[in-house]
């Protein structure tokens, strides 16, 4: 809908702290800008023409109708001061009847209101006017005391009839005439730009509201997780397979040859005889 091209920007606060130098603003349409026409036309009325909504008609369709453009479909709903269109457009003939399904829980047929019947005297005065909402025991008497049938006086409206008849009721709209057009649309534009302030920036026109927002540094805090942590000390160690463990108890042998863990010495020769060794080594510092 081209509506929202008309709407001037605003900066849309986010949050209400400035996170690490970032500022929490997003551009976005000032939808609050609504523009009403005059709820009594008589002083414009020149300016319109009754239209009557043909069945299953969008306002798009009808736009392109009347001025050729179906862009023009929110200069449709805004003359008629629509604002939901699920709601004050009439519906469908298959909506309709969804809508009543979904809406009563009796049947369609069933009577949902009583109204008056026209009654007359015998001038063809007006006595009782029709279609005023009554109770179904609603009775009337003649000022020479006949009291009038009950058929006579009052008729029942079903679901579907009331329905119907409210959803008729909104197919009469008042559309601009085509000739004031770009006159509307430059008056709209006009009305919904905002006058002059501090908070409008020159360049881009959009609003900003200045000095509300604190600067806030958040550290990042350095997260881990272990086994521990994520299991409880008793369990941990009762899962713990301790009789599968093997333990080598040989007694540790040097060949000649062997480096030795200190990573300087290195065994040349090895000899044992009875007690006494006669094996010499080498190293960084000489021989023994």
């Amino acid at each position: 809908m081209a509506y929202f091209t008309y709407l001037p920007d605003v900066m849309v606060r986010t949050s209400s702290y400035r996170q690490n130098n970032v500022d929490p603003y997003k551009l976005a349409k000032n939808l609050f800008r609504r523009i009403k026409i005059r709820e009594k036309l008589e002083d414009v009325i020149l300016g319109f023409d009754q239209y009557t909504i043909s069945i299953n008609e969008r306002p798009d369709q009808v736009a392109y109708k009347k001025y050729g453009n179906m862009q023009f479909d929110w200069i449709v709903l805004l003359c008629n001061n629509i604002t939901n269109v699920y709601e004050e457009w009439p519906m469908a003939e298959d909506e309709l009847e969804r809508y009543i399904d979904n809406t009563y829980e009796e049947d369609a047929d069933s009577i949902h209101h009583w109204v008056t019947q026209r009654i007359t005297d015998t001038r063809g005065r007006i006595l009782v006017k029709e279609d005023r909402v009554v109770g179904e025991d609603y009775t009337y008497t003649r000022p020479d005391g006949t009291l009038i049938p009950k058929e006579e006086t009052v008729r029942p409206i079903s679901v579907y009839d009331h329905e119907t008849m409210k959803n008729d009721y909104k197919r009469n709209i008042y559309l601009l005439k085509k000739e004031f057009i770009n006159g509307f649309i430059e008056e709209f534009s006009t009305l919904c730009g905002y006058l002059p302030n501090s908070e409008t920036d020159d360049t881009t026109g959009a609003k900003k509201s200045l000095n509300t927002t604190q600067e806030q540094f958040q550290t990042v805090k350095p997260t881990y997780s272990t086994n521990i942590g994520e299991t409880s000390s008793i369990e941990f160690a009762s899962e713990a397979d301790y009789s599968s463990r093997e333990f080598d108890t040989s007694a540790a042998s040097i060949e000649a040859g062997d480096v030795l863990s200190d990573g300087s010495t290195v065994v040349t020769s090895n000899t044992t005889a009875g007690v006494s060794d006669d094996g010499s080594t080498t190293n960084q510092y000489g021989s023994s």
